[in-house]
């Protein structure tokens, strides 16, 4: 028997309430280890300073008293199943966003719309040609791990807005603490 093993159960040893076998086992290491009896010449004195405590008699109306405490708490009164699903504005916000995306993305891929977009016309749908070509002109397994990287991004943007400004900051905090180059 190892030392942590014995002083896991040296407790037990005092409460009697450890089984034959593990009586005998702990009894033969304490026999062997000095380090281990005197732990549980520690144990036994603490027991000993414990038992000779007197015990304080409660109050006789403290039961009393709790339950008028209890009595005059304002009871929670359960809410409806319908206001436990309702969801909070930023899982809204994140929905709405998810939608957009998704939207987007099916709506731009269609030839025919895209015929119908004034491609010429500005800087951001110059961009917005650019990036379809670009994704046009990929092999999947490239765009595959384009949309597993904007999806991760995506997904932790979408998730830092639903939590809370203090979970938030510390994850952003715990981010930066991580980044090498920075420090």
């Amino acid at each position: 028997m190892r030392c942590s093993e014995a002083v896991d159960q040296l407790q037990l040893y005092l409460d009697g309430r450890l089984p034959m076998e593990r009586t005998r086992a702990l009894e033969a290491h304490l026999a062997r280890c000095a380090s281990c009896r005197a732990e549980l010449e520690l144990l036994e004195e603490v027991v000993r300073h414990l038992e000779s405590l007197q015990m304080v008699a409660e109050p006789a109306d403290l039961s009393l008293r709790i339950m008028e405490r209890v009595a005059l708490t304002p009871q929670q009164q359960p809410s409806s199943i319908l206001a436990q699903l309702r969801p909070s504005p930023g899982e809204l916000l994140a929905a709405a966003l998810l939608a957009t995306i998704a939207s987007l993305g099916s709506l731009l891929t269609q030839p025919a719309l895209l015929r119908l977009l004034p491609m010429e016309g500005g800087p951001l749908m110059g961009l917005l040609a650019s990036v379809i070509h670009l994704l046009q002109s990929m092999d999947a397994t490239t765009l595959t791990l384009v949309c597993w990287i904007l999806g991760t991004l995506v997904g932790i943007c979408i998730t830092l807005l639903v939590v809370g400004e203090e979970l938030r900051s510390r994850w952003l905090r715990a981010v930066w603490e991580r980044l090498p180059v920075l420090h």
